[in-house]
């Protein structure tokens, strides 16, 4: 999602019929609102063909015109063509420099009558049969390995009896201009045209043959050579002879090794498409019974099948694989890794309950024990008592104490699985797995999975608001991270959801469209768009992006997801998409029939993450619509469903306190509200953690309570400070509302001047966040305020005593 990339794609469009891949790539970038720019680059046309020639033969172009009508009838007009068809014609001397008049001549009639093809590739190919030996060899082979052709290959080559000539040829077939050499060490065809021709230069019976030589000639040489990435040409020549090589049992497990490396190696610089052909041509070449005679071979290779399969969105074929290996693997131990793939595809595709089953399965067979329910009160009593564990160890010596048994460390590994599975469909139970794997790395030591574990156990800490654990623990997960070389994108995303809420909310979302961008590139699409719907979400209640773009931005996540099939995502940006399209202009000409339904959320059992989800962003979005009885509903919802205190529950509990006060405003009298006191309370613990993002809130709920009780002098400074604080945090959204506040508070006192000063204010806010329906609610009190003042005569004054 770089902001700073410019991509140059070419086609030719009489190679290309309707429903190319070409064609849906630009529909997906103009379906993304990606700004694009098509030329079209058709041949010269006959004057400028003529000038063409005319300079190359250094005559008057009246005096060539004949010559370039001619040649244009032939051509196109295509200026390599062109050059070809010139070269042909003075190849067979039809075009010839006469000495005595010091010009070049031609016979129009005699081109005319001569039988040439207007076809390119025929007339390359006649030049290239007309070659030696050693030239026409070195163009076969060349083509055989593409537009382009590393030199160190061509001298692997050169050390072979059969293709100990193919250095002799380098030389004519750079003179004659059929290929170039680059600087980065490529030897290039000129044209793509002229490595068609070469190619042609193959009888077609002979290609699978040529191209299966070249591999297993390049292989006996390399063997054992550390070659980079000329294994995938090797590997791709050779694979051309698979009927070959079936034939030849000595020769089907090497080059499944070979096959096996190539996909590693693309695995590793994430072309997971392509890992996953040389996997599967690998698993083609292994014998029957290659369980049994060739195991560890069978097992790894499988595995990374399965694997490269789900990260290049093949997820049945994942799922068929990982079916294999659970019925051949000969131990649980082997099948581990399997499983916990086989989870990630079930969390993916929306299945968490299947996922937590698995963990729950696999835990019991290892000896630990999930029990059935888990209470508030016991997880309650867990995380103190993990914190106090921690306290006592902690320190250097302990952060390098080892886990040196295996076992326990997929256990550790099977807890922080089951707690992500927990997290989306048994909340309640999350807390319980997290102090168990991080009270197994306390008194066992630490391993790789620890730095998630104790992550996670940040977010439990920063619920029962422990501040300085939150952030000594947070630093110890990212020192040992960075210890055992992990880039899980996991940690990102516990990060901001623990220690990461101290943090400004704006930063948030800018650190997980990164964690997006790299859990993609690395494979792990599921934690990629864990990241991306966590940014979404930080964006929508910070303001961190206009309406606009954040709305372009789900949109092009929901399009990705079309091949990446993260339905349990999916959700969560549906759910946040119907938000940001309602703020924008209620849905009108931003919505989509795509929807999130509450019978979506309850298929994953009571009180999950989804449906809390769901409750907040309805809290949020008809506060926002000032709905204030439906509010108020979807409040009393989520905080039947949200025990634990957390920085949602705490911005759902900003909303919540402003919806009761509004609704306080509408008696006759106003009754005090313990709800709102209580809230103001937590808010004030909230923004005694982070000031940047509570501040503004504590500010504007102090505000309104001091309206309603009369405290007007006090009120003025609240407002003003809730606007001040709001705009250094960058809380756009949050400014124009404490404006806006501040606007129907001058209002009610009948200060209209300053009443209109405060709404102009807010109406700028939500011109920049985006929001048509704010922006069109507070122009029609504008013009409430205008009728007012022109029926009255009297703007009204504006009086703030000294306390």
């Amino acid at each position: 999602m770089g902001s700073c990339m410019l991509f140059v794609g070419t086609y030719r469009d009489n190679e290309v019929q309707v429903g190319h891949a070409v064609f849906d790539l630009m529909e997906n970038l103009k379906i993304s609102n990606v700004p694009t720019n098509k030329v079209s680059l058709t041949g010269l046309d006959q004057e400028n063909v003529n000038e063409m020639i005319s300079d190359a033969l250094c005559l008057y172009p009246r005096i060539c015109k004949p010559l370039s009508d001619i040649v244009f009838q032939k051509t196109k007009g295509n200026p390599f063509f062109v050059l070809e068809f010139m070269q042909s014609l003075q190849s067979r001397d039809l075009l010839q420099y006469d000495s005595c008049l010091k010009r070049w001549v031609w016979n129009e009639d005699t081109i005319r009558a001569e039988e040439i093809t207007g076809n390119v590739l025929h007339l390359l190919s006649s030049k290239m049969n007309q070659l030696p030996n050693d030239m026409q060899l070195l163009l076969k082979v060349m083509a055989c390995f593409g537009a382009s052709t590393k030199e160190p290959v061509i001298s692997y080559l050169a050390e072979s009896p059969e293709y100990s000539d193919v250095r002799n040829g380098l030389e004519g077939v750079i003179s004659d201009g059929f290929v170039e050499v680059h600087e980065e060490g490529y030897i290039k065809f000129v044209h793509d045209k002229v490595r068609e021709a070469a190619y042609n230069l193959i009888p077609d019976r002979d290609k699978k043959q040529l191209h299966y030589k070249l591999g297993k000639t390049l292989y006996s040489i390399c063997e054992g050579k550390d070659v980079g990435n000329t294994i995938f040409l090797i590997a791709s020549q050779i694979n051309h002879g698979k009927e070959f090589i079936e034939k030849d049992d000595a020769l089907r497990i090497p080059v499944a090794k070979l096959n096996m490396k190539a996909g590693k190696m693309a695995f590793d610089g994430c072309d997971h498409k392509m890992a996953y052909h040389y996997f599967v041509a690998a698993l083609s070449l292994l014998p029957d019974d290659s369980w049994e005679s060739n195991y560890d071979l069978s097992l790894r290779l499988n595995f990374m099948t399965a694997r490269a399969a789900n990260s290049s969105c093949r997820y049945d074929e994942a799922e068929l694989t990982l079916r294999t290996i659970f019925e051949r693997a000969w131990c649980l131990n082997d099948k581990l890794p399997s499983y916990f793939l086989l989870v990630t595809i079930f969390l993916a595709q929306g299945q968490p309950n299947e996922a937590f089953d698995i963990c729950s399965s696999i835990l019991a067979q290892l000896g630990e024990t999930v029990p059935d329910t888990v209470t508030v009160e016991m997880v309650g009593g867990m995380i103190p008592e993990t914190l106090s564990m921690y306290s006592e160890v902690y320190g250097d010596d302990w952060l390098g104490k080892q886990m040196e048994n295996t076992n326990l460390c997929s256990i550790v590994k099977l807890y922080s699985t089951i707690a992500t599975a927990a997290f989306f469909c048994k909340p309640h139970m999350v807390g319980y797995f997290v102090c168990k794997m991080v009270q197994m790395s306390l008194r066992n030591g630490v391993c790789q999975h620890t730095p998630l574990a104790l992550m996670q156990l940040s977010t439990m800490a920063i619920q029962i608001n422990n501040a300085a654990s939150v952030h000594r623990i947070a630093k110890n997960a990212l020192v040992l991270s960075e210890k055992f070389g992990s880039s899980d994108q996991k940690i990102c995303i516990n990060y901001y959801m623990g220690a990461g809420q101290l943090e400004s909310h704006l930063s948030c979302s800018n650190k997980l469209r990164k964690g997006f961008a790299s859990g993609l590139s690395s494979g792990d699409a599921n934690t990629a768009f864990f990241c991306a719907s966590h940014g979404v979400y930080f964006s929508i209640i910070s303001a961190e992006k206009d309406l606009t773009s954040l709305l372009k931005e789900i949109d092009y996540y929901l399009l990705l997801l079309e091949t990446h099939k993260s339905e349990l995502t999916k959700k969560f940006l549906l759910c946040f998409r119907e938000t940001v399209a309602t703020l924008i202009d209620r849905g009108e000409t931003t919505g989509i029939d795509a929807k999130l339904s509450y019978a979506d959320a309850y298929d994953l059992g009571p009180g999950n993450k989804l449906l809390a989800s769901l409750y907040f962003q309805e809290v949020f979005r008809n506060y926002w619509l000032g709905y204030t009885e439906r509010c108020h509903h979807y409040a009393q919802k989520s905080m039947s469903i949200s025990k634990q205190e957390n920085f949602s529950t705490s911005i759902m509990k900003f909303y919540h306190g402003l919806n009761i006060l509004d609704i306080l405003k509408k008696k006759a009298s106003y009754p005090k509200s313990l709800e709102v006191d209580e809230i103001i309370e937590s808010m004030k613990v909230a923004a005694s953690h982070t000031e940047t993002n509570f501040r503004n809130k504590l500010e504007l709920l102090e505000a309104e309570h001091f309206g309603i009780t009369a405290r007007h002098d006090v009120a003025m400074r609240a407002y003003d400070a809730a606007i001040v604080s709001a705009q250094k945090a960058g809380f756009l959204h949050e400014q124009g509302l404490a404006c806006e506040k501040a606007g129907f508070y001058c209002k009610r006192m009948k200060y209209d001047e300053k009443a209109l000063e405060y709404f102009n204010q807010a109406l700028e806010c939500y011109q920049k966040w985006g929001s048509s329906v704010k922006v069109d609610f507070t122009r029609k009190e504008l013009g409430k305020l205008s009728v007012n003042q022109a029926n009255s005569g009297a703007k009204g004054v504006f009086i703030r005593k000294k306390l």
